[in-house]
C-alpha cells in the first residue's frame, strides 16, 4: 500500500492537479472508515482505495465532476440502498467522502511535501484546508499545516482560529469536515508515522520488507553487509542503513510508541546485541525470530547481566504469528500478520 500523501505529492511536483478522495465519516458496517484515501488523476489511474467496488466507481465518478469544475464536491454511497443490491457490498452502512480538487500551485505542493517529510519524521500534525461554498460543490481557498496549535507557516485571517482547529484535531483520526468560526474545514489528521525497523538484511528480512510495504509501514533495513542491505534487493521506497557494526546502531534513529523493531540477524551474538538495545527504546513492538531454546540462551543471558524480567515480557519470540510456518515468504506473512493485527489495535484504542 503506498502513501497517498507521497503520491500526490509527486504528482503535484510534476505539475499535474489530482483529486483526493477520503472518507470523512462513516456509520454502521463499511468497507473502510473514516480517513481512507486515494487519489484519482484526470486520464482515471488511480492509487489506494476508499472502499473498492461501488465506493471507488463513486468516488471516480464523482472525481470526474470536481475536474471538470476544478472544485471539491462532497458525496456519500449507502451501503444498503438498491443499488448495492446488484454487488456484494451491502454493508449496511453509510460513507461520506471528500473528492477534494487539489491544484498544483506552489503553496499546495510545500505543503504536501512537507506533510510527508514530517510524517516520516514522526511527527504529528493536521492538514488543514478552508472551503467556501459555491452551490453544490466547495472551493478551497487556503491550506495550511497546523502542530502542536500553531500554524508551520503563517496563515493570514485564521490565526484565531487555530486553537480550535488543533483541539478539534487533537481528539479526531482520519479525516472529518468541521466547522469553525461560520467557516468549513476540512482537517486531515497525520499521525505519526507506524514504521518498521528490520534488523538483518537476509532473506527474511527481505520477505518481510516487501510484504510490510505493501500493507502500509514505512521500512527501514538496518545491515553490518551491504552486499544484502542495497537498493537491488531492497528498493525505494524502502529506507537502508549499513552500519559497520550492530553494537549501538540504534542510537540516533527516531523510535517510539509507533515503531515496530524485529529482530532477524544472522547469528545469536547479533540478535543479542540488538535485543538488548531495543528493549532500551519506546518501542511499541519487538519481536525476535528464533526457536524457544535460542530465544532462552539470549534471555538468560540478558538476565544475568541485570535485564529485568518485566523488559523481557515486551518482546515477541518467537516472533509471528503461530501458523506453523518454513519458509521465508511464509515466515515473513506470519510476522506482518502479527504487526498488522497490533496495529489494528492501537487504531482501535485511539
Amino acid at each position: 500500500m503506498k502513501d497517498i500523501y507521497s503520491e500526490a505529492a509527486a504528482a503535484l511536483k510534476s505539475g499535474e492537479d489530482v483529486v483526493l478522495a477520503k472518507i470523512i465519516s462513516d456509520k454502521g458496517s463499511t468497507p473502510r472508515s473514516s480517513g481512507a484515501m486515494m487519489v484519482i488523476k484526470r486520464n482515471g489511474v488511480t492509487v489506494g482505495t476508499i472502499g473498492g467496488g461501488l465506493v471507488d466507481a463513486h468516488a471516480q465518478k464523482t472525481a470526474e465532476a470536481a475536474f471538470h469544475q476544478s472544485l471539491s464536491i462532497v458525496s456519500d454511497v449507502d451501503m444498503s440502498a438498491e443499488d448495492a443490491a446488484g454487488t456484494d457490498m451491502i454493508c449496511g452502512g453509510r460513507i461520506e467522502f471528500l473528492c477534494d480538487y487539489v491544484y498544483p500551485d506552489p503553496q499546495t505542493r510545500d505543503m504536501f511535501e512537507r506533510s510527508v517529510a514530517l510524517t516520516r519524521e514522526s511527527r504529528k500534525h493536521i492538514l488543514c484546508t478552508e472551503f467556501e461554498r459555491d452551490g453544490a460543490c466547495i472551493k478551497a481557498v487556503r491550506r495550511f499545516i497546523i502542530q502542536n496549535g500553531r500554524a508551520a507557516r503563517e496563515v493570514a485571517s485564521v490565526p484565531d482560529t487555530l486553537d480550535k482547529l488543533w483541539e478539534r484535531g487533537k481528539t479526531a483520526t482520519g479525516s472529518r469536515m468541521v466547522d469553525v468560526d461560520g467557516r468549513a474545514y476540512c482537517i486531515d489528521v497525520r499521525e505519526s508515522g507506524d514504521t518498521l525497523f528490520i534488523f538483518g538484511a537476509g532473506h527474511v528480512g527481505k520477505e518481510v520488507a516487501t510484504l510490510a510495504m505493501n500493507v502500509g509501514f514505512r521500512v527501514v533495513v538496518c545491515d553490518d553487509r551491504q552486499s544484502f542491505a542495497n537498493e537491488t534487493r531492497f528498493p525505494e521506497p524502502c529506507e537502508i542503513l549499513v552500519v559497520d557494526s550492530f553494537d549501538d546502531c540504534l542510537k540516533g534513529l527516531s523510535i517510539n510508541e509507533s515503531s515496530y523493531i524485529i529482530i532477524v540477524t544472522r547469528g545469536h551474538m547479533h540478535d543479542k546485541t540488538l535485543l538488548e538495545q531495543a528493549l532500551n527504546t519506546g518501542a511499541g513492538y519487538i519481536g525476535m525470530i528464533g526457536s524457544k531454546r535460542k530465544r532462552d540462551i539470549i534471555y538468560n543471558s540478558l538476565l544475568s547481566q541485570g535485564v529485568g524480567k518485566e523488559d523481557l515480557k515486551r518482546v515477541e519470540s518467537p516472533i509471528g504469528l503461530p501458523i506453523d510456518t518454513d519458509t521465508p515468504e511464509e515466515i515473513a506473512v506470519s510476522i506482518v500478520g502479527q504487526l498488522i493485527h497490533l496495529r489494528s489495535k492501537k487504531r482501535k484504542w485511539r
